[in-house]
């Protein structure tokens, strides 16, 4: 148990402010000091300056050093400067950080120190309006043109100051003559001094943040001065100071000054405060007094570095009469007459009357290790003492309870009934009237006790928690999450009860719901080491943790706790040492008391403000093309990168000087992620392995609730030519080509083939027609002609009075002849020959030669030209053509009674052919003729050859037919 509430240490001694009146041992004020050990480079700070990303720069005389809050970057003559005893500092409009020292002025620019000026001490430099650098070298003034200066003389007189307001004016003081303002490049008299005042030395002035007039005027022996409605009157002096150094006006309107030993603070011409070595300051040489832009003041100390002042929402105790007094303080309890009952590790107990604090004389309790103090409901003080056991305080004298036990009772509740509760590592004691009950069975080891009703109690061990119902452990009591941690305190606020843990933060179970909720680091807590809770008048969460103090305030809207840290105090707090008093809450730490404002004066502080500070660029291809860019969000430019220069680190840091610590970060990669990340505190995201593509790195801080602006750095990953739309268009139509070159070269090679077969399928059916056709003419040509033959011999050896035997062998040579006729034509169609339209054409006008001869039908066809022969067609085409025109010409002779009938072979415009049958017969009536047989089969074997047939025929004026073939032309 001591280890657990023994405390490690603490980095940074704070003490703060007293108020409402009462006063715990002596008191220090809320500073925080920054020297060699925080890498200050050397412990006298001559200036500081805050540029525009609000880092400070500090000019001492060990160089030049820039603070973000955290950390220092320094700069010497070993990195180029002409002197180590920095001076002055301005930045210029380019961001370069011009600063003058004992020997002449540097410039900064990108972390490269480059000198502008070599000579004398220069001991001013300021930006006026337009930009231009002003400065005083050995009271001097001087204007940098091109880096070079040019002096200027006033009144052949020393300058002895240089100094702007919130306008941007500047102003010099002229020794013995007043105050001169600059006016479009030339210094005017702005306030002449009267004569008792013009022999003063002027170091400083400073211009009033309510009172736009109003100048206070800062001499080196004499004090402050102020200038107000054209007089100049004294403002404060006091016998202590020899010499004046600074002064400053903080966000409140009240006016620091600095001297050769500590700090004042003035308000409306009072000495308010006399900061010093004895209350948190120093007894050194006050040589600079500065407030930021978030309102903080910062006072530099000769010899001891600079410190920062925290405010007064946080006091600290810990001197009593010049004694100090850091002891560990592990109980804090209040009496009836309102006495605070202070224990300790090793001092005992202490009581606080009001007015003084005296350590109880108590043998048994004196210079013990007390490991609590607790007041029940009628007031009366109970002590845990180590080796001596519990005393309690009656009639003013404390009486002995309880015999020590093995271990050491280490916390103490009272119920609803008035029954006390106390308890060791290894039970819980139950105590009501003469009658002591022990209960054990509860899984670790017992920490801390908690009523939760008239029958529960809640018991905070190493493994978790468990609850005591009607005096019994019970087993089937569990909170999942607490298994297995340790928690060191439990409070009940409004419906959730909170259980502070070691390690793991603050968890909250609304009794109610059963919700459970954590609040860890990141959600704003110093530490998740939490040691004790308490609440405020105001219904507020405080509670101690192993890195300062924060408090809670349950947000109704989100249902869940807001945390504060904007204490940046780094002090361990003692378990369970924590007492709302006097509206107050006071906190038990490892080396004093700290005492909380509940309801602290809030500054309207400015949020924090963010920069990307440097993006290094890899390339995955060549180390030597590595390289670095800086001030890329201020380029506000799209920088393109190669497509192997796709792995890239980016380093950025918020200031927030308030409170560096409470400091996180959130930040996504536009195109890459969909929302920010969780907050982190890394300072550096690496990205490696982008793919081409527009990218836009976004980065905030937030700290104590407060978010900075959006910070970012876009970039275009420029893909190698195989990786563009381009490419990738013009590719896929090479590979549509190439896929449909091959497809066309397979559907061509099989048609080249299948034509191929088809030429030697052409020529075997060829071979066949023709070799048919010989054998058909010599088979069956010399048949028939041997029928008729036989019919002329059978028919002269039949007598003629034998007509019927006449007639039937006149029928069979009829019939032999046409069935001869009939085999001229199929010969003729067999004939690969007869395969053009030349031929066709030719051998129906041979046909209708031989069908109208002896009829007394003229029959003529034109336009059958040679040309004709180049037009092959299939057997099928010739065929159906020789038919259809047969069946056209028989029907002409047998029924249009005709006496001229002319076949017209035309070619039309769209180079195929029109071939037209006309005759003057007698014609018909289209509408109610009955189409016949032939008239059908002309139709069908058109449709065959893919023609068209049309007719038209007027009575008495013959008959038109056409056929429209598709047969192409070639001129």
């Amino acid at each position: 148990m001591r280890s657990i509430r023994l405390i490690l240490g603490i980095n940074i001694i704070i003490s703060f402010l007293s108020v409402y009146g009462f006063q715990l041992f002596a008191q220090s004020y809320n500073f925080t000091n920054y020297s060699l050990k925080e890498g200050l480079p050397q412990s006298q700070v001559r200036e500081i300056y805050q540029a525009k990303d609000r880092t400070l720069w500090l000019g001492t005389f060990g160089g030049l050093s820039n603070f973000d809050g955290r950390e220092f970057t320094s700069y010497s003559k070993a990195d180029g400067l002409v002197s180590n005893s920095v001076t002055s500092i301005v930045e210029d409009k380019n961001g370069q950080i011009i600063f003058g020292s004992e020997r002449g002025i540097n410039l900064l620019h990108s972390g490269k120190v480059k000198t502008i000026f070599k000579g004398h001490e220069v001991s001013y430099l300021n930006k006026d309006q337009q930009g231009n650098i002003w400065g005083i070298s050995e009271n001097k003034l001087f204007k940098l043109v091109k880096n070079i200066p040019v002096f200027y003389s006033i009144e052949n007189r020393a300058v002895t100051m240089l100094s702007a307001n919130a306008a941007g004016e500047l102003f010099v003081a002229v020794n013995g003559k007043g105050l001169y303002r600059l006016n479009k490049n030339n210094w005017t008299l702005y306030h002449a001094f009267p004569p008792d005042f013009a022999p003063l030395y002027i170091t400083k002035i400073l211009f009033d943040s309510a009172k736009k007039d109003k100048i206070y005027i800062l001499t080196y022996r004499k004090g402050v001065f102020v200038l107000e409605k054209g007089k100049i009157e004294p403002f404060f002096s006091d016998k202590r100071i020899n010499i004046y150094h600074a002064i400053e006006q903080d966000s409140k309107g009240n006016i620091w000054v600095g001297s050769q030993k500590g700090a004042y603070l003035v308000n409306n011409k009072k000495l308010v405060l006399y900061f010093n070595g004895d209350n948190g300051l120093s007894d050194n040489q006050v040589e600079v007094i500065f407030k930021d832009a978030e309102n903080n003041i910062w006072i530099s100390c000769f010899s001891d570095g600079f410190y920062k002042y925290e405010g007064d929402a946080f006091i600290r105790y810990n001197k009593f009469n010049g004694k100090d007094l850091p002891y560990p303080v592990s109980g804090i309890a209040e009496d009836r007459d309102q006495n605070l009952w202070i224990g300790t590790f090793n001092k005992g107990l202490l009581k606080y009357d009001g007015k003084n604090v005296e350590e109880v004389n108590v043998p048994e309790l004196k210079d013990r290790n007390i490991y609590f103090v607790y007041a029940d409901t009628k007031k009366n003080i109970w002590v845990s003492a180590q080796d001596y056991g519990i005393w309690k305080l009656e009639n003013g004298k404390f009486k002995q309870v309880l015999k020590p036990e093995r271990f050491v009772c280490s916390s103490m509740m009272e119920d609803r009934d008035g029954g006390l509760w106390i308890n060791n590592p290894m039970a819980t004691l139950y105590i009501k009237g003469n009658k002591i009950e022990k209960i054990t069975g509860f899984d670790g080891y017992s920490s801390c006790l908690y009523g939760l009703s008239a029958d529960s109690v809640l018991v905070g061990t190493s493994t978790g928690v468990s609850l005591i119902r009607n005096k019994k452990v019970d087993k089937q009591f569990k909170i999942k999450i607490l298994e297995g941690t340790y928690v060191l305190s439990i409070i009940k606020h409004k419906d959730q009860v909170l259980f502070a843990t070691l390690g793991d933060g603050i968890v909250s179970w609304n009794i109610k719901t059963n919700a459970i909720k954590k609040y860890v680091i990141a959600d704003g807590l110093n530490s998740n080491d939490v040691y004790s809770f308490a609440i405020d008048n105001q219904q507020n969460l405080w509670c101690g943790t192993g890195r300062g103090i924060n408090k809670l305030t349950f947000n109704q809207a989100e249902n869940r706790y807001q945390i504060f840290n904007d204490n940046p105090m780094i002090i361990e707090c003692n378990q369970n040492a924590i007492l709302n008093y006097k509206g107050n809450i006071l906190v038990g730490t490892i080396s004093g008391l700290i005492r909380c404002q509940t309801n602290p004066t809030v500054e309207n502080k400015p949020n924090p403000l963010i920069r990307i500070r440097q993006v290094n660029v890899f390339d995955k291809n060549n180390k030597a093309n590595d390289f670095q860019l800086f001030n890329v969000a201020a380029t506000n430019q799209i920088f393109k990168l190669k497509y192997h220069q796709n792995h890239i680190s980016i380093n950025f840091k918020a200031v927030f000087l308030s409170n560096p610590q409470a400091v996180l970060y959130r930040y996504k990669l536009v195109g890459v992620d969909n929302d920010f990340s969780k907050p982190v505190p890394n300072t550096e995201i690496e990205y490696s392995a982008i793919r081409p593509g527009s990218y836009s790195f976004q980065v905030l801080a937030i700290a104590n609730g407060r978010q900075s602006n959006i910070e970012q750095f876009s970039f275009t990953i420029i893909p190698p030519f195989y990786d563009t739309v381009w490419f990738k268009l013009i590719a896929f139509v090479l590979s549509m080509f190439v896929i449909w070159l091959i497809f066309y070269l397979i559907f061509k090679s099989r048609e080249k083939k299948k034509d191929q077969l088809e030429k030697i399928k052409t020529k075997e059916q060829e071979k066949i027609r023709k070799q048919t056709a010989e054998d058909f003419h010599d088979d069956i040509g010399n048949k028939l002609t041997r029928i008729n033959v036989l019919s002329e011999i059978l028919d002269k050896k039949v007598n003629d009075d034998q007509p019927e035997q006449k007639e039937l062998i006149r029928m069979i040579k009829e019939n032999a002849g046409l069935l001869y006729t009939g085999t001229k034509d199929i010969l003729w169609a067999l004939d690969p020959q007869s395969d053009n339209l030349f031929e066709i054409l030719m051998h129906i006008k041979s046909f209708g030669i031989d069908l109208f001869h002896n009829t007394g039908v003229s029959f003529k066809m034109e336009g059958v030209l040679p040309k004709h022969s180049k037009l092959h067609l299939s057997m099928e085409f010739n065929r159906n053509l020789t038919l259809i025109f047969k069946e056209m010409l028989n029907n002409v002779l047998k029924h249009a009674e005709a006496k001229q009938v002319l076949i017209m072979v035309i070619e039309t415009e769209h180079n195929t052919i029109n071939i037209l049958t006309t005759d003057d017969g007698k014609g018909f009536d289209l509408d109610s003729v009955e189409r016949g047989r032939g008239l059908n089969n002309i139709q069908t074997r058109c449709k065959r050859i893919k023609s068209t047939f049309q007719i038209s025929s007027v009575k008495s004026k013959g008959t038109t037919t056409t056929i429209s073939t598709r047969i192409p032309v070639t001129k």
